[in-house]
Parts: structure tokens; sequence; C-alpha cells
């Protein structure tokens, strides 16, 4: 297994709060970043497949605050995906800063759906091996299991 798929960016003013710490939903959207760098640098772009009326949604999450990141910190998000069905998928998703603590943990189940119909569909093969072909033998532990 290779090492997790890594996202580094620099956290922006309108990133934080008036008090230069990251708002706490914004997490969320690092996470989400990092998932779509993740399956486009593997040549998946979300967009191509929006166009063909395949599309991931989140249909469940659970994560975990253990420290703030702050304005110009620099931030790294990783991915591994962890369980592969399918139809649906869970990625694990940690967070760090520049000086390598780990400020947020995450986990999402993300359902493969047709997006013309509004229905859950199975992941297209060549997305599901490539995605499959990411899972440790051993899964990073996460207190909440999805």
């Amino acid at each position: 297994m290779a090492d997790p798929f890594s996202f580094d960016f620099t956290v922006y003013w309108e990133d934080t709060d008036a008090g230069g710490i990251v708002y706490y939903a914004n997490y969320l959207k690092f996470c989400e970043r990092a998932r779509t760098e993740w399956l486009r640098s593997a040549g998946f772009s979300q967009q191509r497949l929006l166009e063909e009326g395949t599309g991931f949604v989140v249909t469940q999450v659970a994560c975990k605050y253990l420290s703030s990141a702050r304005l110009d910190d620099r931030i790294t998000v990783t991915c591994v995906p962890v369980k592969v069905r399918g139809l649906s998928l869970n990625v694990y998703q940690e967070v760090y800063n520049q000086r390598g603590e780990k400020l947020f943990e995450f986990e999402c189940t993300l359902a493969c759906m047709d997006m013309k119909r509004g229905r859950p569909q199975k992941m297209p093969q060549q997305v599901r091996d490539y995605i499959k072909a990411g899972v440790p033998e051993v899964p990073p532990v996460f207190e909440v299991r999805l």
C-alpha cells in the first residue's frame, strides 16, 4: 500500500473567523477539496464523471476536532479509502499543520449516484478498481466508525 494521498495548501483570511482561527465548517471543505484532488490525481475528473451522469454524494460524516488551524498555516489533508462497496465507499481523512500536529480527523461515506435519475448506482469499474487498490490491509483507526 502506498502512502496516503495528501493535498497541501495555505489557510487564507476567508477560511478564518475574525480571530484568525479556521472556522469549524471549513475543515469539511478542506476534506472535500482533498478528495477531489485525490480522484483527479488518478485521472478521474469529477466534471467528466458528471457529464457522464455519475457523481458522488456524501451520505454520512463523523469528525473529531483536535486543535485549531490559524491564518497562514500550511495545511496538509490526507485521504485513505477504508471501505469500498459496489455503490459506496468510506474515506478516512486527517488534517495536519506545518508542524505535523493533527488538527482534525474525519470519515465519510460517499454514495455513487446516477445524477440524472437521482438514484444510487454502481461505481464505474475503473474508479472502483483504483479506490479498492488504495484500501490498506489495516485501515486507520478512528474512534467513530460509520
